[in-house]
C-alpha cells in the first residue's frame, strides 16, 4: 500500500497513469474516492496521484496534527516518494486549502492550482451557536452542513451523492469523532486557517470554480480568493453546489482539461 512516513504519520496516496502529474486533494471528511470520475479519464493523459490526507480514508489518524501547513508539507512528501518535481494541483474545499498552503510552502513545486469550492478563514463570524450544535451532535449537525452543500437539482436527480457524503462521515474506519475535533480546534485547522493576507504571494496560475448554491464555501468565499490571488480567474456554475466533480462531472472534466492546456500540464 503506497504511502508516506512524516513525522510518524503514514499518509496514504495512489498514483495512476503517466506524464505531467496532477494531484487531486479531497474534502474534509472523504477521501480519495470523491475524485472517481476524474482519476482514471485523466490517467490515460497524466500521472494522477490521488491522495487521502492524513485522518482520512487508509491515512493514519493522529489524536492532533490537522493544521493546513501540516497537511502541504505531506503533499510535499508525497511529492518527493514519487518522484515528482512539480504538479497541478487541484482541490475541493479543505483541498483547495491544502492546494494554496502547498503553493505558498513549496512554490517551486506547484505548477497550476484548480481550487474548487473553497476559501480561507471560514470560521470568522460562526455563531456560537454553532460551537454548541457540535458538542452536542457533531454528526447531526454535520449532515445538516451537506444538506446546503449540494443544489436543489442535484438532490433531485443525483441522491446517491448525498448518500455518498454522508457514508464517508458516518464511516468510523474513513473518519472519526477524535479527527473531526482535532481538525476543529486546531489554530490552523480548517475553520481557522487563514492566509488572507498572503493570497497576493500566490504566483501561480490559478482558476476558481464554484457552484451558485453552494452554502459550504458560498460564492462570497470563492470571489475573495479570485480577487486577491494575481491573476486568478473564477467561474460560477448554475444548478451547482459544492461538488461540481460530481454534480457535473463532465463539465468538470472539460474546465480541467483546458486548464492543463493552459499551463502545459
Amino acid at each position: 500500500m503506497p504511502h508516506v512516513t512524516r513525522n510518524g504519520v503514514k499518509v496514504f496516496y495512489e498514483s495512476f497513469g503517466a506524464g505531467k502529474p496532477i494531484v487531486f486533494l479531497h474534502p474534509w471528511s472523504t477521501n480519495r474516492f470523491i475524485w472517481a470520475f476524474q482519476l482514471m479519464e485523466f490517467a490515460r493523459t497524466h500521472q494522477v496521484i490521488a491522495v487521502d490526507h492524513r485522518g482520512h480514508g487508509q491515512s493514519d489518524k493522529p489524536d492532533s496534527g490537522y493544521a493546513i501547513t501540516e497537511k502541504a508539507a505531506d503533499v510535499k512528501a508525497i511529492l518527493d516518494d514519487v518522484g515528482v518535481d512539480q504538479a497541478v494541483l487541484v482541490g475541493n474545499s479543505i483541498g483547495g486549502m491544502i492546494a494554496m498552503q502547498t503553493a505558498l510552502d513549496y512554490p517551486e513545486r506547484v505548477r497550476g492550482l484548480l481550487i474548487l469550492s473553497s476559501g480561507t478563514n471560514l470560521g470568522a463570524g460562526a455563531p456560537p451557536e454553532m460551537a454548541e450544535a457540535m458538542q452536542k451532535d457533531w454528526r447531526g449537525m454535520f449532515g445538516g452542513l451537506l444538506e446546503g452543500a449540494t443544489s436543489a437539482k442535484t438532490k433531485q436527480t443525483r441522491p446517491e451523492i448525498g448518500v455518498f457524503m454522508e457514508g464517508c462521515f458516518r464511516t468510523e474506519s474513513n473518519f472519526t469523532e477524535g479527527v473531526f475535533f482535532s481538525s476543529v480546534a486546531d489554530p490552523g485547522g480548517v475553520f481557522n486557517w487563514n492566509i488572507s493576507d498572503r493570497l497576493k504571494d500566490i504566483k501561480q496560475p490559478t482558476l476558481v470554480l464554484a457552484g451558485e448554491e453552494d452554502m459550504a464555501t458560498p460564492v462570497e468565499a470563492n470571489q475573495f480568493l479570485a480577487d486577491n490571488i494575481p491573476g486568478a480567474e473564477i467561474k460560477l456554475y448554475k444548478d451547482v453546489g459544492h461538488f461540481l466533480q460530481l454534480e457535473q462531472p463532465m463539465t468538470f472534466n472539460a474546465e480541467l482539461r483546458a486548464f492543463l492546456d493552459r499551463v502545459g500540464g
